[in-house]
């Protein structure tokens, strides 16, 4: 049981990050959403009484999980009511193997060790990870780790188990795995759950609440919640969900299969070929690579990218997709293989000459902010290019305005909220001017609408000429963006091809272990193989009059 009555929470220094928070959970799959910076992660750090045991701020109510008063209890006595997850396994894991990262918690217990081999063995087959009970975190994918930090923490038998984003890093069949142990658990504990991902919270969740400045707004089923169009003022719901309200439901259906009784497809989409291709920018040629001691990670990659054209490369975690996009800004070497940069061998060429070509944008901002403000931080790259004080500040300039941080030149960038400093990384690359801009996870840990603003930003740059390569696990952000994709798996090229091509390849997703976006989804339920973003959704139901209120301009994708 949880019970919050009356919980507010100022970190020290700080904003008020939770307000008069009331709650009740007794049971099932709770799922909590809501923007960045909601307060959905510090709710979660009340659960298990980090705050306000070890982490300094303001706290005012009551916040009791079984029937204890987290105010009244060190973290460590409630290890056995409240089992925590965070976003990065890294965080979580430090032994040299799975068993006896299970095991240390248990141990710490004073249990007897027939005991803590017994939970061992429990927790190993429920999360089905038996194969990596003696597996080192560093051989492990990050779906192979937070399924053992989750082992970690059942391992302690808790009767509530809490997951702040615990997908947000993985693949989607990890992804998928994640929920589908996650649910099971939820038969006999109580899940807690903090997710960006709509369509698998609608999916999974018993009931869900939504989270705006550090306020409960919505609580309810996912029927109840994610169909009110009082949702869009603070989260954007689910795309199935959008097109039933724009087919004139006043409760649209949440789901593919639940739309399609209502869409008859009459004229079908005429789809252009939209890839021209041009001249290559980059070419790989026969490119393999090892890490020292390790096993391979590329084998034979051969690759053209075009001018101008917008990339994904996806795959399972471990499937050498950010080692290969390293490849490009000469970060990484191989003595295997050629990889050419406007015919530029990156081998015999510095990363400080490869970066006036290529830029790349890391996963996550805090790798690569290091400057004590926005202004020094963008301006570093091209100072180290030896390029005029004048020219510089017309660069930091052009790139803060695009990306629409020029308000915060002066701050400490360190301040800022995620989806901020992601568009500052952005940033600190434009004012390097390259032709080639890789992004790697660019929406991680961001809610769907900053996720929307930073890839509008991004799509913009496409459309001056930039030739973009994106990394990513979202499939969503694929159909949406893309033009042609690249599926790895296992070190290797499975498929190079449009967006609409791939998603039409049932056996090639099966086997690079990806999932097929919601619309695509819709589009092969209602006979229309096309169908890949919204616009192309309106377009079906413009044509086939299927609702009178289909002439808007403005959508909230």
């Amino acid at each position: 049981m949880i019970s919050i009555e009356n919980l507010s929470f100022i970190y020290t220094g700080g904003t008020k990050t939770l307000k008069n928070i009331n709650l009740n959970i007794d049971k099932g799959f709770f799922s909590v959403l809501g923007a960045s910076g909601c307060g959905k992660s510090t709710l979660c750090l009340t659960l298990n009484g980090l705050i306000p045991n070890e982490i300094n701020g303001r706290f005012e109510g009551n916040v009791e999980v079984n029937g204890k008063n987290t105010k009244n209890y060190p973290v460590k006595d409630l290890a056995t009511e409240v089992g925590m997850i965070f976003q990065n396994p890294e965080s979580q894991l430090f032994s040299l193997c799975a068993e006896d990262e299970i095991a240390f918690g248990p141990s710490n217990l004073g249990l007897p060790w027939p005991e803590v081999e017994k939970r061992i063995n429990r927790v190993l087959k429920i999360m089905s990870i038996e194969h990596l009970r003696n597996k080192s975190p560093e051989e492990m994918s990050s779906g192979e780790k937070q399924k053992v930090a989750i082992a970690s923490a059942l391992a302690m038998e808790p009767k509530i188990l809490v997951l702040d984003e615990p997908t947000a890093n993985l693949d989607p069949k990890s992804t998928e795995e994640i929920f589908k142990i996650v649910k099971e658990l939820s038969k006999e504990k109580i899940i807690f759950l903090t997710e960006h991902d709509i369509d698998k919270v609608a999916h999974y969740s018993d009931k869900l609440m939504l989270m705006d400045g550090g306020e409960i707004k919505m609580e309810g089923t996912p029927d109840d919640v994610l169909t009110k169009k009082e949702l869009i003022k603070y989260i954007y719901p689910p795309k199935i969900c959008w097109l039933g309200w724009k087919l004139g439901f006043e409760s649209p259906p949440l789901r593919p299969e639940e739309l399609v009784k209502h869409i008859k497809v009459k004229e079908k989409l005429k789809i252009e070929k939209r890839i021209k291709k041009s001249e290559p920018v980059i070419k790989i040629k026969n490119l393999s690579f090892e890490y020292e001691k390790q096993k391979t990670i590329l084998k034979d990659i051969n690759l053209d990218v075009y001018k101008g054209e917008f990339l994904a490369i996806v795959g399972e975690n471990g499937s050498g997709k950010s080692t290969l996009a390293l490849h490009l800004n000469g970060l990484l070497k191989s003595n295997k293989g050629n990889v050419l940069i406007n015919g530029i061998d990156t081998r015999k060429t510095k990363v400080a000459e490869l970066s006036k070509i290529v830029g790349y944008v890391f996963q996550d901002p805090d790798q690569q902010i290091f400057a004590d403000s926005i202004d020094e931080e963008i301006s570093f790259g091209p100072r180290n290019l030896k390029i005029g004080e004048k020219e510089i500040s017309k660069r930091v300039t052009e790139a803060l305005n695009y990306t629409k941080m020029e308000k915060l030149r002066h701050n400490d960038p360190f301040s800022l909220s995620f989806g901020q400093k992601k568009r500052i990384t952005i940033a600190s690359i434009l004012a390097m001017k390259p032709q080639i801009i890789i992004l790697d996870e660019p929406t991680t840990a961001l809610d769907m609408k900053t996720a929307e603003s930073v890839m509008s930003l991004v799509k913009g740059l496409n459309k001056k000429g930039h030739t973009i390569i994106m990394i990513t696990h979202d499939m969503e952000l694929v159909a949406e963006y893309a033009e042609r994709v690249v599926v790895m798996k296992n070190g290797e090229i499975l498929d190079v091809d449009e967006v609409r091509n791939i998603f039409k390849n049932k056996e090639l997703l099966q086997k690079a272990n990806l999932i097929e976006p919601e619309l695509v989804k819709l589009g092969k339920l209602v006979g229309e193989p096309n169908l890949l973003r919204l616009s192309d959704a309106l377009e079906v139901l413009e044509k086939n009059q299927l609702s009178n209120s289909l002439k808007t301009t403005a959508t909230p994708y």
